[in-house]
């Protein structure tokens, strides 16, 4: 599902955490070594997500925050900032030439995305 997070709303955190998990404590992050991505740049993705992609002539980014139930992709869309929340129980994730993952049966693809380690961090968080 993908929340707008542009203003700092307690409901909106509060499904956020019941989806994923509380994001992990400093301690974690470091003993982890980073819960979260460079910015990748989005090839393609689901029809009914397109609308909160950036127009066909500007190039559009997100990155991942490994959460202890799941991800949440962030990426912004004009001055809005969302948040698409992928718990682990319904994401897929294929890494190839490109990344990518599905979830309730909608996709984003990045090709060429760069962060093998945080990569293999987050597949073995899934497992």
């Amino acid at each position: 599902m993908i929340y707008d997070t542009s203003y700092s709303d307690k409901e909106t955190t509060r499904q956020i955490d019941k989806a994923v998990g509380s994001p992990f404590s400093w301690r974690e992050r470091l003993r982890m070594g980073g819960i979260g991505s460079k910015r990748m740049t989005i090839h393609a993705v689901s029809e009914e997500y397109k609308k909160y992609m950036n127009a066909d002539h500007y190039q559009s980014t997100a990155n991942i925050e490994l959460r202890p139930k799941g991800i949440i992709l962030h990426f912004r869309h004009k001055l809005q900032a969302y948040s698409w929340v992928m718990p682990f129980q319904s994401l897929t994730i294929k890494y190839e030439n490109y990344l990518l993952l599905e979830s309730d049966g909608k996709f984003i693809q990045f090709n060429e995305p760069g962060n093998e380690k945080f990569i293999k961090r987050m597949i073995d968080a899934q497992c």
